[in-house]
């Protein structure tokens, strides 16, 4: 059985610790997302206008850790992502696969924050990104349940004004 889970996503420096539901599943899971533009990387002139945005992902276990199906596990391992990036409303990328930056974090109930950084260029502005991930309850080499999906809302990339 597969778990698909919303989740909120907070644009910029707030945080919420999130109790998300479903059915028979608790999990205390915190994500936040941002995007900026960065101009030192940017081709801002006519003919290119390639504009440089950097964003970041930072997710977090909260103490509760996870309650899915009956059984509680204070960690859980990202095993997928997926990504849909969009330029003016375009779907610009579409990303589906295993790990992040080469890595499979596993979050422990209470520990530090995993962090993902990374630049995308764009075409045109607004943009944006929004998808999910797939964690396993436990750790990939010894699963305690099943897979639960949490959806990521879409951030903006926008140029300052």
């Amino acid at each position: 059985m597969f778990v698909r889970i919303l989740a909120y996503t907070i644009s910029g420096s707030d945080s919420i610790a999130m109790n998300l539901r479903y059915n028979n599943s608790l999990i205390f899971l915190q994500v936040r997302a941002s995007a900026v533009f960065v101009p030192e990387f940017s081709d801002l002139t006519e003919e290119a206008q390639e504009y440089m945005f950097g964003y970041s992902i930072r997710m977090l276990l909260k103490p509760g850790g996870c309650f899915v199906h009956g059984m509680s596990f204070d960690s859980c391992q990202l095993y997928r992502r997926h990504w849909i990036i969009k330029s003016n409303d375009n779907v610009v990328g579409d990303f589906n696969g295993e790990v992040v930056i080469g890595q499979f974090p596993l979050l422990r109930s209470g520990e530090k924050e995993f962090v993902h950084e990374c630049y995308i260029a764009s075409t045109a502005s607004p943009g944006s990104i929004e998808g999910s991930y797939t964690f396993v309850p436990g750790r990939l080499a010894d699963p305690k349940g099943s897979p639960f999906e949490v959806e990521v809302a879409r951030f903006p990339m926008v140029l300052p004004e």
